[in-house]
């Protein structure tokens, strides 16, 4: 019994050292994303808010703009789960005011999962992954128009990925955030020429005299040119039938020939499939700084990326 008790004591230290440190680097860090959460200022989901009674379209562009200067802290909760909160001032972070990324849903970051602590080189006077969290979306309202995870893109389960890299030697640190901004299918439509795939958008809105077969395709990069059934080249072609036919010198039922004709739907395209989802994404930097009076200062140099 008492060699099991020692067994899992030598298998939790070892863990509680890892988040261990991580404890330097929680606190208040500034920074913003590249991208406002959504576009549209209707949309609750967007945390740029408008002044009372601002003019319309700008408050649309306001809302068009990278969600920027914001108060990002890493902290822990009573539980020692690793957290992220946002806040809008240094007083909404002093006095624990957190902001939601949006009002009505009441969205914020749950605490992390997935935390995976790195190895560092303390010698080393460059930046180095020192840990990576998945912070889960939680909702404070639960209607199906809050919790449809399609409005923040097609991820299934939206989190944001965060990866804390540092400098041992400087003490410099950064936060880096990624959110999933959207998602499509990577396989896509091509037709073959000389030997390799050239990709083709199907455009609907056009159709021929035979409208259950002829279509109009185009060269994805509206550059290559492809085929038509009679041979002329262009950007955009009408797929058509290609009659042809085959002459045998011998036939199976004694003298005689054989022939075979019919025609073929050219260009004929295909389908890839197993292509890679193509995912764009939100993506944040933060660095830490410390409260000096009513201002803001950073900490040390930003690290590299």
């Amino acid at each position: 019994m008492v060699r099991l008790l020692l067994v899992a004591l030598l298998v939790f230290i070892p863990g509680c050292r890892d988040e261990d440190r991580i404890e330097p680097y929680l606190g208040p860090y500034y920074g913003g994303f590249d991208t406002a959460i959504t576009p549209d200022p209707n949309d609750d989901l967007n945390p740029n808010e408008c002044a009372p009674g601002e003019d319309r379209d700008l408050c649309r562009q306001a809302h068009g703009n990278p969600l920027s200067h914001l108060l990002l802290k890493l902290g822990k909760n009573t539980a020692g789960e690793l957290t992220l909160e946002f806040y809008r001032s240094q007083q909404d972070y002093e006095e624990g005011r957190m902001m939601y990324l949006s009002a009505g849903c009441r969205t914020s970051a749950a605490p992390a999962t997935d935390l995976q602590v790195y190895a560092v080189d303390k010698s080393r006077d460059e930046t180095q992954l020192l840990a990576t969290a998945s912070f889960p979306l939680q909702f404070g309202n639960q209607i199906l128009e809050c919790t449809n995870s399609a409005r923040l893109g097609a991820a299934q389960n939206p989190a944001m990925e965060l990866s804390l890299q540092v400098n041992p030697v400087t003490g410099a640190s950064a936060i880096g955030i990624t959110l999933e901004r959207s998602r499509r299918d990577g396989d896509y439509l091509f037709v073959k020429k000389n030997g390799e795939k050239v990709p083709v958008k199907l455009d609907l809105r056009y159709v021929g005299t035979d409208a259950g077969e002829s279509r109009r395709l185009c060269a994805a990069d509206g550059e290559t040119t492809i085929e038509n059934k009679d041979g002329v080249e262009a950007v955009c072609v009408m797929t058509g039938r290609k009659k042809w036919s085959v002459a045998l010198p011998v036939s199976p039922y004694g003298l005689g020939g054989t022939a075979f004709w019919g025609s073929t739907l050219t260009p004929t395209w295909y389908r890839t499939s197993g292509e890679p989802d193509i995912v764009t994404y939100h993506r944040g930097l933060f660095l830490p700084v410390q409260f000096e009076g009513d201002e803001m200062m950073p900490e040390a140099e930003p690290v590299s990326r």
